[in-house]
């Protein structure tokens, strides 16, 4: 192991060339701290720590006469009446004419680009849609055929889909499909996809049954439209988007994703997905799990977890535009943008917070026991980190947060006010959840 390597000697090089020029890296060695409130991770409904999803668990999980592994591939020993069942739940409360699960957001969106699209199709993207499409895209049949368009323009889209139907006569001929891939909430950024211009503007466009809408719902799925069915169910776009994505790693607070579509794409999806027939299908503890998950996103309970997010959400925004006011944009700033509310009332959980220190500020965040990362290139051309609200967050901690960051700004040489932070009642440490199951 100690001989000279020419393979070890490059990968080394590699990882020291990110660190001196300042890229993203990172340690997985040691786990990032808890002391402080989490206001850095994805679980937005604030599932992953729930008592009652924790107890529906066990007491599912003691009762269950299968507990572990599934013993093989889908398609081979790894199907079951349990996973079965919890398929067609979850169509069901997606309201979807079938569903596909995967092990992951990841599996689920690179297995759907690398095989659904054929030759001579064309694939059309936000260029800032998520790595795992763009994996898709490098082996699908269609990679000679890919165009991205500017994030969130709905203009610059328009403008990509008429050059490329001038461009590719045989989409209007009916000879090929064009895929439209965009995502409902952009993680970096934290701003919603203008969708229902998106849509209008392909049925304007295109002829029926010639293009194929799909939509990832990753960070949306779990805490908005009906019962917190997504994005595109409160938009009113189910009919009209032909296939969605919804992963469980965020708002449902655990793992995995399902491909909501058609029964001819669901069916060959399992026919020509790798990775649905050579993964070893998901144990039965992830099923009654995500079983436990769905019942509180659908029950009342969920609805007041989306109701909490929602007030948080707002008040997070309103307490740091008011204290950045008095940072230079230079070292710290939020955009303006974060004031705005959406259309139909959404405000983003995640809150991208811009300076060109991300990393020092990371570090100082770090040793206050806050578990932030940093976002700088090639993650992302602004440097940032980024704020993200919980349902079991409280106004106290946003406050002692933000109060953080201003006392790291100081540090910086530049001047700022105090910031008063306000007395939170006992009453909101907690949601109330009165709504039992």
């Amino acid at each position: 192991m100690s001989q000279p390597s020419p393979l070890l000697d490059a990968l080394q090089q590699a990882v020291v060339y990110r660190t001196q020029t300042g890229l993203t890296t990172v340690s997985l060695d040691e786990a990032l701290p808890t002391s402080a409130a989490d206001l850095f991770s994805n679980d937005y409904l604030s599932l992953s720590t729930d008592a009652v999803v924790r107890e529906r668990f066990l007491r599912q999980a003691l009762a269950a006469p299968r507990l572990f592994g599934s013993t093989g591939s889908r398609l081979a020993t790894g199907n079951s009446e349990e996973y079965n069942a919890l398929e067609g739940r979850i169509q069901r409360f997606f309201g979807s004419p079938s569903a596909l699960l995967f092990h992951s957001g990841f599996s689920a969106n690179s297995a759907f680009f690398t095989c659904v699209p054929q030759k001579d199709d064309i694939i059309i993207y936000d260029e800032l849609v998520h790595a795992s499409c763009r994996e898709g895209f490098r082996t699908s049949a269609a990679r000679g055929a890919t165009y991205r368009f500017g994030h969130n323009s709905v203009v610059s889209f328009e403008e990509c889909l008429r050059s490329v139907l001038r461009k590719h006569p045989q989409i209007m001929q009916g000879k090929s499909t064009v895929f439209i891939s965009v995502e409902s909430l952009y993680s970096m950024d934290g701003d919603f996809c203008p969708l229902t211009e998106i849509v209008q503007i392909v049925e304007d466009l295109v002829p029926a049954g010639r293009s194929h809408i799909i939509v990832d719902e990753a960070h949306t799925s779990g805490i908005c439209g009906p019962n917190g069915s997504g994005y595109v169910s409160l938009l009113g776009l189910n009919h009209r988007v032909h296939t969605t994505l919804h992963t469980f790693g965020k708002a449902w607070g655990f793992h995995g994703a399902v491909v909501l579509t058609s029964p001819i794409v669901r069916n060959y999806l399992i026919h020509f997905a790798k990775s649905v027939i050579f993964s070893t299908s998901m144990p039965y503890t992830d099923i009654y799990a995500l079983q436990c998950c769905l019942d509180v996103i659908s029950s009342e309970r969920g609805q007041e977890l989306r109701q909490s997010l929602h007030r948080l959400c707002g008040y997070a925004r309103k307490q740091l535009l008011n204290a950045l006011k008095r940072v230079p944009d230079g070292i710290l700033c939020v955009d303006k943008s974060v004031a705005e509310t959406h259309e139909h009332g959404l405000l983003s959980p995640i809150i991208p917070i811009f300076t060109p220190r991300a990393s020092h500020l990371t570090d100082y965040l770090l040793k206050k026991g806050y578990g932030p990362t940093a976002m700088t290139l090639p993650v992302v051309k602004r440097p940032r980190i980024r704020m993200i609200v919980h349902a079991r967050n409280t106004e106290g901690d946003i406050d002692t947060f933000v109060n953080t960051l201003l006392q790291w700004a100081t540090r910086q040489g530049q001047s700022v006010g105090p910031f008063v932070m306000h007395n939170v009642s006992s009453d909101n440490q907690y949601v109330e959840t009165k709504a039992r199951l």
